[in-house]
């Protein structure tokens, strides 16, 4: 079978299925806590709505969660940083 498309195996019926081809590469912003706020509610309706499989979702709300901790962490740093210039400065 001579194909330009990746395609699946059923694992219960054997037969293969065409997968739809690669869209490119996903971009989305995700500098802000908003950001993987957003990110993670589109998963969320994509779980919902069947577009995107549930395990994939998991994985994918658990990278974000772990991308929101970073900015966390590094937001926290900006401020700690700039308190210990101001109580340098007096």
């Amino acid at each position: 079978m001579s194909n330009n498309h990746p395609v699946e195996i059923d694992g219960i019926t054997g037969e293969v299925e065409t997968l739809p081809p690669q869209r490119g590469r996903y971009r989305c912003s995700l500098d802000t806590m908003q950001d993987v706020k957003r990110e993670m509610a589109k998963v969320y309706r994509e779980a919902r709505s069947g577009v995107l499989e549930v395990t994939d979702a998991s994985k994918l709300t658990y990278m974000l969660g772990t991308i929101g901790k970073v900015i966390e962490g590094s937001d926290l740093e900006k401020r700690i940083e700039a308190l210990e210039e101001v109580k340098n400065e007096h």
